[in-house]
């Protein structure tokens, strides 16, 4: 039986090609890059090049149904933006193999963030409170009176792209321009701001069937790159109720079916969870959640198959797992900030270096390609992010993300990065 597998800047597509191999399948990887890490796994039978989603979804969309409707393919997983693409052709996916791709609209309920807002208003669940400036002269307005400390957000993206935490008025008007002369943005898609709430963040990676949770795993990031907050790089798997409970709702009112997972900043003095984020799709933690006993992926088919699913495993507390070369960059980033405070960055340095008791998200001995090739790629690319505007944040999604609305967008060309 063969899977095919997409979204291979992902971690958790590479966790998923593992997988699946050792279930027995015969495991087809596709993607728009050459250098897709997770592609170059010895449990890849056969890698496909599609055309550049970001550039060309159009065309990515339609070389992927082909090889769907021509490829005798038993499943079809997405990993990750490319669900929102593809689900624009969900009966024909459905029609060619078995997969689990919600409605689009249900989707985005999830990816846009004021969306996502608008669903937690409505079934009760506490969220930050937003700014959506609609035009440039609305923006400086916002900027200029808005209470501090907030968060720049884009209204849709992944990785902590375009994200910016900003403690003092007059940083904020140079970080939210910046965001939007990095990220290209066009005056109808500005930057949200976001109420900062203080508190520590609790996430969570969900496997749903018929809008109910059949298998879960939360977390707290221990480490982030960038530092400041963004892309969690170690984690470690916690409890969190109240942001169970506010998960389930969101879940529910969306009659949710296949993985999902939430953001939620815990407010210190409340202690009640505030949704930031909503993610349709895979995330890392499904390593963290198979290493705690809770096998996500295999029960992904079972949904696929339309069989009711029966409760997984709770995934064990305590599970620690690591990205491991954007924790390496975090070590590299400490000693440059050895200038600015050497006994703080001298512990931190110890600390990491002493850790134990941690599963990889990527590296294996047994499976060591796609982290070298990762290596290769961060090598190829160091010139975007010294010799050009390019957000550090995007450098691994920025091929996976389906930057398109409610409609693929037609071919264009490529501006420069």
């Amino acid at each position: 039986m063969k899977i095919l597998i997409t979204g291979l800047f992902e971690p958790a597509a590479l966790h998923a090609i593992r997988r699946f191999g050792q279930l027995g399948y015969e495991v087809h990887a596709a993607e728009g890059h050459l250098l897709a890490y997770a592609g170059f796994s010895r449990h890849v039978a056969r890698r496909i090049r599609l055309p550049n989603m970001r550039y060309f979804p159009e065309r990515y969309a339609q070389r992927l149904l082909q090889v769907l409707e021509s490829g005798g393919y038993e499943y079809y997983f997405p990993s990750y933006e490319e669900i929102i693409l593809m689900s624009h052709y969900r009966e024909r996916v459905l029609a060619a193999t078995k997969s689990v791709i919600p409605e689009t609209d249900r989707l985005l309920r999830l990816h846009d963030k004021i969306r996502l807002d608008e669903l937690a208003r409505e079934v009760g669940v506490d969220t930050p409170e937003i700014l959506v400036p609609r035009s440039l002269d609305e923006a400086r307005e916002m900027v200029a009176t808005v209470d501090l400390p907030i968060a720049v957000k884009l209204r849709a993206s992944s990785g902590a792209a375009g994200f910016r935490q900003v403690y003092d008025r007059a940083s904020l008007e140079r970080e939210y321009f910046d965001v939007v002369r990095v990220n290209r943005l066009p005056e109808s898609d500005l930057p949200m701001l976001q109420q900062l709430i203080d508190g520590p963040t609790t996430c969570t990676l969900h496997l749903c069937q018929g809008g109910k949770v059949f298998g879960e795993v939360m977390y707290r990031g221990l480490r982030t790159m960038p530092r400041s907050g963004g892309t969690t790089v170690l984690r470690e798997s916690i409890s969190d109720p109240a942001s169970r409970e506010a998960a389930s709702k969101l879940i529910s009112a969306l009659d949710y079916d296949g993985l999902c997972g939430f953001d939620f900043v815990v407010d210190r003095t409340t202690g009640r969870p505030y949704v930031v984020d909503g993610n349709c799709r895979i995330t890392p933690a499904i390593t963290m959640a198979y290493h705690g006993g809770c096998d996500m992926l295999d029960a992904w088919r079972r949904v696929a198959d339309g069989v009711p699913l029966e409760p997984l495993p709770a995934a064990a507390l305590g599970v620690r797992t690591k990205m491991q070369f954007a924790d390496f960059v975090w070590l590299l980033e400490s000693y440059a900030a050895s200038f600015k405070d050497w006994s703080g960055e001298r512990k931190l340095r110890k600390q990491w270096w002493r850790e134990k008791g941690y599963h990889y998200d990527i590296h294996s001995f047994s499976d060591p390609m796609p982290n070298i090739m990762i290596w290769v790629y961060i090598l190829t690319n160091c010139y975007k992010l010294i010799f050009t505007s390019f957000d550090s944040s995007q450098l691994f999604i920025f091929h996976n993300q389906y930057l398109g609305g409610s409609t693929p967008t037609k071919p264009s060309t490529p501006p420069a990065p």
